[in-house]
This record gives structure tokens, C-alpha cells and sequence, in this order.
């Protein structure tokens, strides 16, 4: 055991964890991206049936606003899976060198708890939604399955920081500023 409560430095990630994270990541993107295409899609064809029929693709616009939900909500999933959520650096420079690596650690711990608490209230309120039977006005389906998306990407969030405290060597590099 390492300093920090985590296993030793250097010692590898635990079998399959790493090929599980970055399987996890290409579903994320898969389900991401399909979302987005299928907003500009409902988009699209909505902008069409208005210039060439002289009117709109009914519940179009709401679908589209659904797509980039879920879109969103598996971007961010995307974007700390990748390094590229965003992070405090002012106070890099003022802590020593040699903190780095638990206070990496402690950061992921910090970090997968504040999610774990998201994902708790996205699931109550998912579950309030669902028991009240809220629906969509204009495409009239339950809304509570759009909302499962939330506790899906911050549990998947937290559980991917959890990864990362534990083996800090499955952490992505930081991506630089604009990308």
C-alpha cells in the first residue's frame, strides 16, 4: 500500500479496468453522437417540411431538444473521461511538487463523491417524475426515461474517478486550453 491509501506507484491498474473505461467511453460517444445526429436529423427535416410543404415536422423541435439532453448530459461523461472537463489550476504552483499525486487522488475521491450525491438526487427526482407520470406535452411519452440519463452520466462520472483514485495511471492527460 502506497502513502495515500491507494495501491503502490507504479503498480497496475486492476486486470480489465482499463479496457472496461475505455469500452464504457466508446458506448458514451456512440449513444453522444447518435443523439446529436438524430437532433440535426429532426432539425433538418423539420426546416425542410417547412420551405418545401409549407409545414413542420410535428414534434420535431421538442425531439430535438430531447436528443441534446441526452447528448449533454453524455458530453460532460465525455469530457472528464477524456481530460477535458475543466479544473482549478491557480493553486498548482502553490502546493509542492511531491503532493501531486495524493492530492490527485484525494481530488478523485472528492470529486466521485460529489457525484455520487448528483447521481442520488437525479435518481430521486427521476423516480418523482416517473411516479407523478410527467410526460412530454408535445410528444406525450414519459419524460422520466430522458432523466435517467442524468443519474447514468454522474454515476458513470463518479465511478470513473473512483477508477482514477484507485489507479491513477488510468487518469487521461489533462487537454490543453481549447481542446
Amino acid at each position: 500500500m502506497a502513502a495515500d491509501g491507494g495501491p503502490p506507484a507504479g503498480a497496475p491498474p486492476p486486470r480489465g479496468l482499463e479496457a472496461l473505461l475505455r469500452r464504457l467511453l466508446a458506448a458514451e460517444q456512440a449513444l453522444a453522437s447518435a443523439a446529436i445526429l438524430g437532433a440535426a436529423c429532426a432539425l433538418i427535416a423539420d426546416l425542410l417540411g417547412r420551405e418545401v410543404f409549407g409545414q413542420g415536422l410535428f414534434g420535431a423541435q421538442r425531439s430535438a431538444v430531447h436528443l441534446t439532453f441526452v447528448a449533454g448530459m453524455l458530453g460532460f461523461v465525455l469530457a472528464l473521461g477524456r481530460g477535458a472537463h475543466l479544473r482549478i489550476k491557480a493553486t498548482d504552483a502553490l502546493l509542492p511538487a511531491s503532493w501531486a499525486g495524493p492530492l490527485e487522488r484525494a481530488g478523485s475521491l472528492v470529486s466521485a463523491a460529489l457525484l455520487s450525491v448528483l447521481a442520488w438526487y437525479s435518481a430521486v427526482f427521476t423516480a418523482e417524475t416517473r411516479g407523478v407520470g410527467e410526460r412530454s406535452p408535445t410528444l406525450d411519452i414519459p419524460i422520466w426515461p430522458l432523466q435517467a440519463v442524468m443519474v447514468y452520466a454522474f454515476a458513470s462520472a463518479a465511478l470513473r474517478c473512483l477508477a482514477w483514485a484507485w489507479a491513477p495511471s488510468l487518469r487521461p492527460a489533462e487537454a490543453g486550453e481549447g481542446g
